[in-house]
């Protein structure tokens, strides 16, 4: 296979991943407690899902036990959070909370 059909195959592969993956509009805070705009994308639902808040992108990901990792830069450690509610349609996993109507199952 030659250098420009290996391109046009990842060309391919990423646009189909992006045709199936879902981004919804919501609002984010970090421990500071300010809401910003931000984004939630949704590669596998409840199981594989990412925040942007700005430029910054956190990855998070479930087992299917109950655990949840996530990974707040490409060369950050991946570190364990708790989910928990902080009130109507608020979600946090540790130190980042997110705002709205976003798909759980």
């Amino acid at each position: 296979m030659c250098l420009g059909a290996e391109a046009g195959v990842r060309a391919d592969q990423t646009l189909a991943r992006r045709q199936t993956e879902q981004a919804i509009e919501l609002e984010c805070s970090r421990s500071d407690g300010q809401w910003r705009p931000c984004r939630m994308g949704i590669q596998k639902v409840g199981r594989q899902w990412w925040i942007e808040i700005g430029t910054e992108r956190i990855r998070f990901e479930h087992d299917g036990s109950g655990r949840v990792r996530m990974k707040t830069g490409a060369k950050a450690a991946w570190t364990s959070v708790e989910p928990s509610w902080a009130g109507h349609q608020v979600l946090c996993w540790g130190s980042i909370c997110a705002r709205g109507a976003f798909p759980l199952d």
